[in-house]
C-alpha cells in the first residue's frame, strides 16, 4: 500500500477511537433512524402511559425498572418490545411519509424534515434498486420518473416534477456529489452501498444549491446494524456482491458488479462507503470506480465508446450544539474514448471543495437559524478547458413548531464572474381532525445557472455549447394532505403549479445538432398521490403522478404544447404477501404514459407497464441466510427509456443473501 494511503488508513482509525471515547452518555436509550441519524420528539410509552420524548440526539432517559416500551414518532412504524442492552433502537421510516415535519433543531443532516413532499426508502427498497436499476425508482416515488441508458456504462437522467434531470440535487448523507461539469452524479451510484433514501420534491427542496425542482438524499446505514452480504446474478450475465460491517464507531458498505447493457456492452464497478456517526461528530469518505462499453441510440451509427469514471468523496461535521461546521471535499475524473462513429479522445478532471458554518437557536417552539456556506469547483478537460466557479451563498432560516408548523428560508448566492441570485420558501403544516389529517403548503423561489458544459461544450457532430445562456429563475407553489395516523394505512396527495422563466433544455438545431437553449417561460402542473397499506401478511404500496409541462409564453410558436420527452402520468404498484412465514412474495407494476419527441406532437414513445414478481425465502433451518429470485419484466415488453434507447428485457435474477445478529 502506498504511504500516503497508510497514512489515510491511520488516521481514520485515530478518528474512530477518539469518536469512540467522547460517546459516552448517560441516556437509557438511543432512538435513532435505520440510517443512525437521530429521531426528535419520538413518544415513549409503557402500559399506555407516556414516560418520556427523545431530545434533539435522539436521547431519553426512563424511570427506574422500565424493562419494555413503546416508541411512536411521526413517519416511523411503531416499535415495541424489550429494551435492547445496548439501548439503541432503530425506528423504520413508513414507506410513504409525504407530509410536512418541521425540526425545531434546524437540523441539516437530513432533508425529510425540512421539506414538505419527500418520500423516505428503506433498506428493501435499496436492495431492489440495486437489482434493477435506478431506473425502478419512478415506481417508488411519486413526482419522478427515471431514465437509465447508454450501454452497461449508463447514463442516469433523474428529472422531479417534469423538470430538467439537471434540476435535480444529489448527495450522500448531506453532501454534495453533483458532478461539477453538467451536475449529474459523479460518479456510477449503486443503490446497495446505502441504507435508505430521500426523495424531496419541490422548489424548496433544491434550495441548498439553487436547484429548482428536487434533491436525492442517499443515507449511509447505521454502524449499529449487523453486517450484511449479499450475492445476486442476472441470466444478462451481470453480476453483484456487496457487504456491510460495522468496525468501531463505522459502517463500511462495499460494493462490486458487473453491469450488462440493452445490446451486450459490460461494465465493471466497485465502491466503498465509510461512515462514522457519534456526536458530536460525523464523517464519510465515498470512492468508487467503474469502467465499461456504451451503447449509441437506434436513430445514429454504432460506438466503440469506453467510458471510466473514478471519483473520491470525504465530508466531516462538528455539530457542538447549536453550531455546526462542514467541510467537504470531492475529486474525479472521467474518460470516454471512440473510434466509431467519430475519433474521441475525451478526458475531465474535476476537483471540489465546500465549507458551511451554521447556528442554529432553538428557542422552543421557535428556532432561528443562520449559515453561511463557499465552495469551489475545478474543472480541466479536453473539450471544455479549463474553469473555475467560486460560489458563496448565505441563508436566514426561522421556524415554529407547535400545533401550527411554520418554516421561511431566504438565501443570496453570488458566484464569481456573475450577477448574485436569491432564493426563498415559505412552508406549513397543520394537523387538524385530532391529528388524523395533515395539511401542508409551500411557496419557492429559486434559479439555476448554467452548467459548464450547457456553457462551454465544443462544436462537434453532435452538438455544442451556448455561452449567451440566461440563469433560470422559478416560482411554484404546493399544497398537499397526509393520512398516516394508524399503523397499517397512509395516504399523501399534492398538487404543485410553478412557472420557469430562461428555462435551460437541450434540444436539437440546425442540422440536427443538438444545443441548450433558453425557453422563455414554461409551466409546470400536477398531482402526485401515495399509498401504503400493511395488515399482515399483505402489504401494498403505490403511487401516481399526473404531469402537465408546456411551453407558457405567449409569443412562442410553440405556445400551449407540451414540452417533449415529459410524459403525463407515472405509476408504480408494488403487493407483497408473506406465507408462510418464511416466505415473501411479492408482484409490482410500473410504467409511464407517452411522451412526444418534437412540439407538434407527431411523433412520440408509446406507453407501457413492466410487470416483476419475486419471492424472498428464509427458512428456519437457513440460520441468518436467504435465497431470493424475481423477474424483472416478466411479460417481455418492448419500450423506449428514452428516444432510441430500448428498455430492459425480460431479465431472471437469484441472489443469496447473509444478516448477522
Amino acid at each position: 500500500m502506498p504511504p500516503r494511503l497508510v497514512q489515510t488508513a491511520g488516521g481514520f482509525f485515530i478518528l474512530q477511537l477518539l469518536l469512540l471515547l467522547i460517546s459516552v452518555s448517560q441516556a437509557d436509550l438511543f432512538i435513532t433512524d435505520t440510517s443512525g441519524r437521530p429521531v426528535t420528539g419520538a413518544s415513549i410509552c409503557t402500559d399506555n402511559t407516556l414516560i418520556g420524548i427523545s431530545d434533539s440526539r435522539g436521547e431519553v432517559s426512563l424511570p427506574d425498572g422500565t424493562d419494555s416500551v413503546e416508541v411512536r414518532a411521526l413517519g416511523y412504524e411503531t416499535w415495541e418490545g424489550a429494551i435492547p442492552p445496548s439501548g439503541d433502537i432503530f425506528l423504520t421510516a413508513v414507506p410513504v411519509p409525504s407530509g410536512m415535519v418541521i425540526s425545531v433543531t434546524a437540523s441539516r443532516g437530513g432533508f425529510r424534515d425540512r421539506f414538505p413532499a419527500t418520500t423516505v426508502l428503506d433498506r428493501d427498497d435499496m436492495e431492489s434498486l440495486g437489482r434493477s436499476g435506478l431506473r425502478s425508482l419512478s415506481s417508488r416515488s411519486g413526482g419522478i420518473y427515471v431514465r437509465e441508458y447508454g450501454g452497461a456504462m449508463p447514463v442516469i437522467s433523474i428529472a422531479v416534477r417534469g423538470s430538467d434531470a439537471a434540476h435535480s440535487e444529489y448527495y450522500v448523507d448531506g453532501h454534495d456529489i453533483s458532478s461539477s461539469m453538467d451536475g449529474l452524479p459523479g460518479m456510477t451510484l449503486d443503490p446497495v452501498l446505502f441504507g435508505g433514501l430521500e426523495v424531496s420534491r419541490g422548489g424548496g427542496s433544491g434550495f441548498l444549491k439553487g436547484g429548482m425542482a428536487g434533491t436525492l438524499n442517499f443515507i449511509p446505514e447505521s454502524s449499529g446494524l449487523p453486517a450484511r452480504a449479499s450475492l445476486s446474478a442476472g441470466d444478462d450475465k451481470s453480476i453483484s456482491l456487496s457487504g456491510g460491517f460495522t468496525a468501531g464507531i463505522s459502517r463500511i458498505a462495499l460494493s462490486i458488479r458487473k453491469l450488462a447493457g440493452i445490446s451486450g456492452s459490460t461494465a465493471h464497478d466497485g465502491a466503498i462507503l465509510i461512515h462514522g456517526n457519534a456526536y458530536p461528530f460525523t464523517y464519510g469518505l465515498l470512492a468508487a470506480v467503474s469502467s465499461g462499453e456504451t451503447e449509441s441510440p437506434d436513430w445514429t451509427l454504432p460506438t466503440d465508446g469506453v467510458r471510466k469514471r473514478y471519483s473520491l468523496d470525504a465530508w466531516g461535521r462538528w455539530s457542538p450544539g447549536g453550531l455546526r461546521l462542514s467541510l467537504g471535499m470531492r475529486t474525479g475524473r472521467h474518460e470516454y474514448a471512440s473510434t466509431v462513429p467519430s475519433m474521441v479522445d475525451d478526458t475531465h478532471n474535476e476537483l471540489g471543495g465546500d465549507l458551511t458554518l451554521e447556528y442554529n437557536l432553538p428557542l422552543l417552539p421557535f428556532h432561528l437559524g443562520l449559515s453561511a456556506n463557499t465552495s469551489l469547483d475545478r474543472v480541466s478537460s479536453t473539450s471544455i478547458g479549463a474553469r473555475d466557479r467560486l460560489t458563496g451563498e448565505t441563508a436566514l432560516t426561522a421556524g415554529y413548531g407547535d400545533g401550527l408548523s411554520i418554516s421561511a428560508s431566504a438565501s443570496l448566492n453570488t458566484v464569481s464572474s456573475a450577477g448574485t441570485m436569491h432564493g426563498a420558501v415559505l412552508s406549513m403544516g397543520l394537523p387538524v381532525l385530532d391529528s388524523l389529517l395533515l395539511l401542508h403548503a409551500s411557496a419557492s423561489t429559486g434559479f439555476r445557472r448554467p452548467s459548464l458544459n450547457d456553457l462551454y461544450w465544443p462544436e462537434d457532430i453532435f452538438a455544442r455549447g451556448n455561452p449567451d445562456l440566461l440563469p433560470e429563475t422559478s416560482l411554484e407553489f404546493e399544497g398537499g394532505i397526509s393520512f398516516n395516523t394508524f399503523e397499517w394505512f397512509a395516504l399523501s396527495a399534492t398538487g404543485f403549479i410553478a412557472e420557469t422563466d430562461d428555462l435551460i433544455r437541450w434540444e436539437p438545431g440546425e442540422g440536427g445538432k443538438w444545443s441548450p437553449v433558453n425557453i422563455a417561460r414554461v409551466l409546470r402542473k400536477g398531482l402526485e398521490t401515495e399509498v401504503w397499506f400493511s395488515d399482515n401478511p399483505i402489504e401494498i404500496t403505490g403511487t401516481l403522478t399526473l404531469l402537465d409541462v408546456t411551453d407558457n409564453f405567449i409569443e412562442s410558436v410553440n405556445y400551449g404544447r407540451i414540452l417533449p420527452y415529459t410524459p403525463d402520468y407515472t405509476f408504480g404498484l408494488q403487493a407483497g404477501l408473506e406465507f408462510p412465514r418464511w416466505a415473501h412474495w411479492s408482484v409490482s407494476a410500473s410504467g409511464m404514459g407517452i411522451r412526444f419527441k418534437n412540439y407538434s406532437e407527431t411523433s412520440w414513445m408509446p406507453a407501457y407497464t413492466i410487470i416483476t414478481a419475486g419471492v424472498d425465502l428464509h427458512p428456519e433451518f437457513m440460520g441468518d441466510f436467504s435465497v431470493n429470485t424475481s423477474i424483472e419484466n416478466l411479460l417481455n415488453e418492448e419500450y423506449q427509456e428514452t428516444s432510441g434507447y430500448s428498455g430492459k428485457p425480460r431479465t431472471l435474477y437469484f441472489g443469496i443473501k447473509w444478516n448477522g445478529n
